[in-house]
């Protein structure tokens, strides 16, 4: 009786290391400051910043449904001839996923210029950031467009 007592205090008694993964702050709070710094790099076509926010394995659900991965969202993001306009990302949703992964999303209206083009869209979108080799990273991004605004 003692030997099982011992043996369920060295295995339930013992406190777990800290997880070497895992931010120890709020997780809501650095996810939402890792979305506002990725949002800023693409508007800025800060392809650096872009390049160390996206996972190896990105997935990346284009508007139309089309699977896409990180290359094509870079490359989308970077180009110098698509100009953003800031915008306002309305509906803000935060879903904790986990002790180093949480979602942010929205609604928001794209406006800007792509090779010279005027362009408005309209979508909600869901980004997965995960706590990775030492960096916020975005693992999963989907776009779902939405009927014009007037």
């Amino acid at each position: 009786m003692l030997s099982r007592l011992v043996l369920f205090c060295a295995a339930g008694c013992a406190s777990s290391p800290p997880a070497a993964h895992a931010p120890a702050r709020d997780l809501e709070r650095e996810v939402k400051a890792a979305a506002r710094a990725f949002d800023d790099s693409q508007l800025a076509h800060d392809r650096a910043t872009i390049d160390r926010f996206l996972a190896s394995d990105l997935v990346f659900v284009r508007g139309s449904g089309k699977l896409a991965g990180r290359d094509d969202f870079l490359a989308t993001f970077a180009d110098p001839t698509l100009e953003l306009a800031p915008f306002e990302i309305t509906n803000p949703v935060f879903v904790r996923l986990g002790e180093a992964t949480g979602l942010v999303g929205g609604e928001a209206v794209m406006k800007g210029k792509e090779n010279g083009t005027p362009f408005v869209e309209h979508f909600r979108y869901a980004d997965i950031f995960t706590w990775r080799d030492g960096r916020w990273q975005v693992v999963y991004i989907q776009v779902t467009m939405l009927p014009p605004v007037n």
